[in-house]
Protein backbone atom coordinates (compact mmCIF):
# COMPACT_ATOMS: atom_id res chain seq x y z
CA UNK A 1 0.00 0.00 0.00
CA UNK A 2 1.86 3.32 -0.75
CA UNK A 3 0.01 6.43 -0.22
CA UNK A 4 0.36 10.21 0.81
CA UNK A 5 0.42 11.11 4.04
CA UNK A 6 -0.54 14.62 5.22
CA UNK A 7 3.02 15.96 5.03
CA UNK A 8 3.47 14.56 1.12
CA UNK A 9 5.55 11.66 1.99
CA UNK A 10 5.27 8.51 0.55
CA UNK A 11 3.86 6.17 2.85
CA UNK A 12 5.11 2.56 1.98
CA UNK A 13 3.85 0.73 4.69
CA UNK A 14 2.27 0.88 8.02
CA UNK A 15 1.52 -1.33 11.02
CA UNK A 16 0.46 -1.66 14.60
CA UNK A 17 2.43 -3.05 17.15
CA UNK A 18 0.42 -5.44 18.77
CA UNK A 19 3.14 -6.21 21.86
CA UNK A 20 5.92 -8.18 22.13
CA UNK A 21 9.78 -6.37 21.46
CA UNK A 22 8.64 -3.10 19.55
CA UNK A 23 12.29 -3.65 17.48
CA UNK A 24 9.93 -6.54 15.94
CA UNK A 25 7.56 -5.15 14.49
CA UNK A 26 10.02 -2.08 12.91
CA UNK A 27 12.20 -4.96 11.08
CA UNK A 28 8.99 -6.63 10.20
CA UNK A 29 7.35 -3.78 9.00
CA UNK A 30 10.90 -3.24 6.65
CA UNK A 31 11.29 -6.36 5.24
CA UNK A 32 7.50 -5.76 4.21
CA UNK A 33 8.28 -3.08 2.18
CA UNK A 34 11.22 -4.66 0.72
CA UNK A 35 9.82 -7.89 0.23
CA UNK A 36 12.62 -9.98 1.84
CA UNK A 37 12.58 -11.68 5.20
CA UNK A 38 13.31 -10.01 8.28
CA UNK A 39 16.55 -11.80 9.23
CA UNK A 40 18.09 -10.58 6.33
CA UNK A 41 17.65 -7.01 7.47
CA UNK A 42 20.49 -5.05 9.24
CA UNK A 43 20.03 -5.32 12.82
CA UNK A 44 17.94 -2.02 14.16
CA UNK A 45 20.88 -1.43 16.74
CA UNK A 46 22.80 0.18 13.46
CA UNK A 47 20.21 2.85 13.42
CA UNK A 48 18.60 3.20 17.12
CA UNK A 49 19.07 2.01 20.54
CA UNK A 50 16.29 -0.28 20.48
CA UNK A 51 16.41 -1.05 24.07
CA UNK A 52 15.89 2.61 24.53
CA UNK A 53 13.10 2.49 22.17
CA UNK A 54 11.18 -0.19 23.92
CA UNK A 55 12.36 2.18 26.81
CA UNK A 56 10.73 5.43 26.01
CA UNK A 57 7.39 3.29 24.48
CA UNK A 58 6.74 0.88 27.26
CA UNK A 59 6.80 3.46 29.82
CA UNK A 60 2.92 3.94 32.17
CA UNK A 61 2.34 7.20 31.96
CA UNK A 62 1.52 9.16 28.14
CA UNK A 63 2.52 12.03 29.86
CA UNK A 64 6.23 11.14 29.63
CA UNK A 65 5.89 9.37 26.01
CA UNK A 66 6.59 11.35 23.33
CA UNK A 67 4.15 11.39 20.57
CA UNK A 68 6.70 9.88 17.94
CA UNK A 69 10.23 8.87 17.36
CA UNK A 70 11.14 9.18 13.84
CA UNK A 71 14.87 7.44 12.06
CA UNK A 72 16.05 6.17 9.36
CA UNK A 73 16.70 2.62 9.33
CA UNK A 74 17.84 1.04 5.94
CA UNK A 75 17.70 3.85 3.54
CA UNK A 76 13.84 4.01 5.07
CA UNK A 77 12.58 6.88 7.42
CA UNK A 78 10.72 5.28 10.26
CA UNK A 79 8.19 6.48 12.83
CA UNK A 80 7.01 4.87 15.94
CA UNK A 81 4.09 6.87 17.23
CA UNK A 82 2.58 6.86 20.81
CA UNK A 83 -0.06 4.70 19.92
CA UNK A 84 1.81 1.94 18.65
CA UNK A 85 1.55 2.51 15.03
CA UNK A 86 4.90 1.98 12.70
CA UNK A 87 4.77 3.75 9.57
CA UNK A 88 7.74 3.36 6.88
CA UNK A 89 8.39 5.89 4.35
CA UNK A 90 10.78 6.68 1.69
CA UNK A 91 13.78 8.20 2.90
CA UNK A 92 14.36 11.96 1.46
Amino acid sequence: MVRESSDNQTILHETSHEGGPLAETVIDAIAEVTDSSSTEIEPLYESIDPDALEDLFGRQSEQRVPRRVEFVHKGFAVVVFRTGRVVIYEAG
